[in-house]
């Protein structure tokens, strides 16, 4: 929280604390509490009190997030975390989805709201547009059947009860305001008047004004002071008595045009910083967690104690996950994640994913040190510095051999520090190539670099070592496993079966992998860049567009025409026989000599292509100075007249036209929330975008879209004719223009037409581009083998989570998400024969039946579209 509303926070919580005057809610947020608590430890036992007694209510989330941004499994640890410290607190939130402000919310929210015995969901922002029922009340319905009473907030949303008159006849004025808001529309006969605004204290005077609109609404409702808890509970029951019929929605709520104001132009604002945060939370779900829960299946059965060495266990990492989680979840608020606050926030945002990436890269390290059974203390009283030691790891929730990114490192020297160590020379040398027997790989870069032994009993041990980035052609690597090579290990590997093959030709250069073919032509004023999978030809495969943007941090302003970068040169880079890369260099039409007036863009995109893939791959980065304009990657496809279907929290949507009806006074933006990946597919064929982690995306005939920067000045603009008014308080944000250097990683996957097959593809192409096999040196690493973790079965299903339970400190979480519209059967197929309890659960880990006993495998069936939480532990 900023220091200043921190000093406000604390006021405010002192006041409710020491004058009660009915219940205060703090936002829906836990996150408070801790702030709170920081300043005023010695309040504790009032809180506790405060929220026993219900004059004080918080949560039940940990932050109050963007909801379309996160995934699924970020906006469940949100949940987990407000759990968490009213847990603390020995209280429980009210159970309540409430989202009052969230530009927009998933389809899934039905499901997460019942996966955590929430009855009720609290919304604004997103409903009301003209595809929906003019309702206050609605009963809203996810994929799977999940259900949730929905009351929808007035117009003017949360602060429709702010600052009440006691002056009677200026209650009556604001009772004629309140009262078509309040009765006619809603549905049900009760409504919720939220008393309050941003960052704003109790108001003073509120037991005289609430006297005063009481006596002004005598005769059309009676209007009392109540709890979230009560109010849900006498919505829940007006709505079960059935003298209204409630009507029902499903789907996305990403509509309010013509009755508040959608705000969905924010995806793309400071998009590096979605980027980054889509980056940690799939390191964290994928890259973390997953080998804790595989320590926890090849640990012992008991659980492990503190190390007398200090040595990381299982003791501490549970507790340091969840802190690293709610690092993460900090900067999860819908203005500062969509990138609408002032430069300050943005700032401190950034300071705090570095705080969360350096985080997880030593919880990854301490927890694959468990499951492989690496004593650092050990290690370093031997002299071991062997780079054919390698750890493998497969993220993804099958068998997976191929390509693997590999960080081989050479020892070139010890490096000494402290006093005496100028007597002892640099140590240099060192092969330029590693030999990898008879192991098919290929050389990609070779950088000197330096690299620490830590140990918690030792003075850390500095060497100076050469890292060679590698592709390496290895066999099957365990479902969510990791193996462990040694020496024998490297000899007993082969060759892919078709390997990427370079054809220099008299047109220009071909590439091909037995799968698809790349074409070079140099034969145009700028080389022409194609693409062909069996029968289908893409001429241009991609492009670089920039068009000029007036808009704020809110609203796009796009004017004028687009301008494509042009493609200045072109060439192979990378030739094979694992990966083959065709580099193409990209620049606006400005005057190259005032690059710094005139607003010069400059990019580079490596386009790749690996043995037996069916993707091609683009890294782009670049540099631009342009200011107030949004540049896009633009992939080039053969679908006409489809259907858009996107990658969502937990599950695909299908993402239809928004038609805003005439009197609305903002314009729809032709973009959409960007996942993992984005579909066009009509009856024919089709295609699919995966990106890395920016979150916009556009899709229109012939065309997948992904905006890797927008730049603009100016966090609220009144007179723009998308939007006319401010969003927000006028400020200048400099920094968001993001003038600098950008990058992001896309993919294109040429398909069929959309069935249960082109989904499961596609979730496995999105594993193979964003969690591919990879792999480092443990150059003092003792013990080979391998460890497998779950593997799942059945196409219908997508692995969401693989981590350790909160309940229970034998157990493994696995949740999986049915993709298709049909019933369908899966497997988990566990690393041994057990015996295992397997017990489904809500999302919050409460029992849903009885444990099964299985031995190597659980078999389930799941509803259309289900999440499905599965708690695994060892059989007593």
């Amino acid at each position: 929280m900023a220091p200043r509303f921190r000093q406000r926070l604390v006021a405010l919580v002192d006041a409710v604390l020491d004058a009660p005057s009915g219940p205060f809610l703090l936002d829906g947020q836990a996150i408070t509490l801790c702030d709170y608590l920081t300043v005023r430890p010695n309040r504790e036992p009032e809180i506790r009190t405060a929220l026993g007694e219900g004059t004080l209510e918080a949560g039940p989330w940990y932050v109050l997030a963007d909801n379309l941004i996160p995934s699924g499994e970020a906006i469940v640890r949100n949940l987990e975390a407000g759990a968490r410290v009213l847990r603390r607190l020995g209280a429980t939130s009210p159970a309540v989805a409430y989202c009052p402000d969230s530009f927009g919310h998933p389809a899934a929210m039905p499901t997460i709201a019942a996966g955590f015995g929430f009855p009720v969901a609290i919304v604004w922002r997103g409903m009301g547009g003209a595809a929906h029922p003019h309702s206050g009340a609605f009963l809203w319905e996810a994929r799977d059947g999940s259900t949730v009473l929905a009351h929808h907030l007035p117009p003017d949303g949360y602060e429709f009860g702010s600052a009440l008159p006691t002056d009677p006849e200026a209650a009556t004025d604001r009772w004629a305001r309140l009262r078509p808001n309040l009765t006619s529309p809603l549905g049900l006969p009760i409504a919720l008047l939220l008393n309050g605004a941003d960052h704003h204290a109790r108001q003073a005077s509120l037991p005289q004004a609430l006297t005063a609109l009481q006596r002004a609404a005598a005769g059309y409702a009676t209007i009392q002071p109540s709890t979230l808890v009560s109010w849900r509970d006498a919505f829940v029951a007006a709505a079960a008595s059935g003298s209204v019929s409630v009507p029902r929605v499903a789907g996305e709520l990403r509509d309010s045009y013509g009755y508040t104001w959608t705000l969905s132009g924010t995806l793309a604002t400071r998009a590096h910083q979605k980027r980054r945060n889509a980056l940690l939370e799939r390191g964290l779900l994928r890259d973390v967690e997953p080998w804790m829960a595989l320590a926890r299946l090849h640990g012992p059965r008991t659980a492990s104690s503190a190390d007398p060495g200090a040595r990381l266990t299982m003791v501490q990492l549970p507790a340091l996950l969840h802190r690293t989680w709610e690092d993460l979840l900090a900067t999860h608020p819908h203005d500062t994640l969509c990138g609408c606050s002032i430069d300050a926030v943005a700032r401190h945002m950034d300071s705090q994913q570095e705080l969360v990436a350096e985080q997880g890269k030593g919880l990854r390290e301490a927890a694959l040190q468990e499951v492989v059974g690496y004593d650092a203390v050990s290690a370093r009283s031997e002299t071991r510095f062997d780079w054919r030691r390698l750890l493998l790891r497969n993220r993804a929730p099958r068998p997976r051999g191929g390509v693997a990114v590999v960080r081989l490192l050479e020892t070139l020297g010890d490096v000494p520090v402290g006093p005496g160590s100028g007597a002892f020379p640099m140590p240099v040398g060192g092969s330029a190539t590693l030999e990898t027997g008879a192991v098919q790989s290929q050389a990609i870069h070779s950088k000197d670099g330096f690299v620490r032994r830590e140990s918690p009993q030792h003075y850390p041990d500095n060497d100076l070592v050469r890292v060679h980035t590698t592709l390496l052609w290895v066999p099957d690597v365990p479902a969510m496993g990791v193996q462990a090579w040694s020496n024998a290990d490297w000899a007993q590997t082969s060759a892919p079966p078709t390997a990427v093959a370079v054809h220099r030709e008299s047109t220009g250069i071909r590439v091909t992998n037995g799968r698809l073919s790349l074409s070079l032509s140099q034969q145009h004023t700028s080389p022409q860049l194609s693409l062909q999978v069996d029968d289908r030809v893409l001429h241009q495969l991609l492009s670089l567009h920039v068009q000029h943007d007036e808009g704020d941090s809110y609203t796009p302003s796009l004017r004028g025409p687009v301008e494509t970068l042009r493609c200045t040169r072109a060439r192979v880079v990378i030739d094979g026989p694992l990966r083959a890369t065709i580099r193409l260099w990209w620049r606006t039409a400005s005057d190259t000599r005032r690059a710094a007036a005139d607003g010069r863009i400059d990019a580079v995109t490596d386009v790749c292509i690996d043995a037996m893939s069916p993707v091609v791959v683009c890294h782009v980065r670049g540099r631009s100075w342009r200011t107030n304009h949004r540049l896009q990657l633009v992939w080039h496809t053969d679908v006409q007249h489809g259907a858009v279907w996107a990658d969502a929290a937990f599950g695909p949507v299908q993402r239809r036209a928004i038609v805003a009806p005439a009197n609305a006074t903002e314009t729809v933006p032709t973009t959409m929330p960007m996942h993992r990946w984005a579909m066009q597919v009509n009856p024919m064929f089709g295609a699919t975008m995966v990106a890395d982690g920016l979150a916009e995306a556009e899709a229109q005939d012939h065309q997948l879209a992904l905006t890797l920067v927008r730049g603009i000045g100016e966090l609220s603009k009144a007179t723009l004719p998308e939007r006319p008014g401010h969003a927000g308080w006028p400020s200048p944000v400099p920094d968001a223009q993001c003038v600098g250097h950008f990058q992001a990683r896309s993919a294109l996957y040429l398909h069929g037409p959309l069935s249960d097959d082109t989904l499961s593809r596609v979730r496995d192409v999105c594993d193979d581009v964003l969690l591919p096999l990879v792999g480092e040196s443990w150059r003092d690493a003792e013990r080979a083998g391998s460890w497998s973790g779950p593997e799942v079965l059945g196409e219908a299903y997508e692995l969401s989570a693989c981590t350790i339970s909160s309940q229970d400190p034998q157990a493994i979480i696995i949740r999986v998400v049915n993709l298709t519209a049909r019933s369908a059967w899966g497997t988990v197929r566990l690393p041994h024969d057990g015996p295992w309890e397997v017990t489904r659960c809500r999302l919050d880990e409460t029992p849903l039946d009885a444990a099964h006993q299985c031995t190597g495998a659980y078999t389930f069936e799941g509803r259309p579209g289900e999440v499905l939480t599965l708690r695994v532990r060892p059989a007593v």
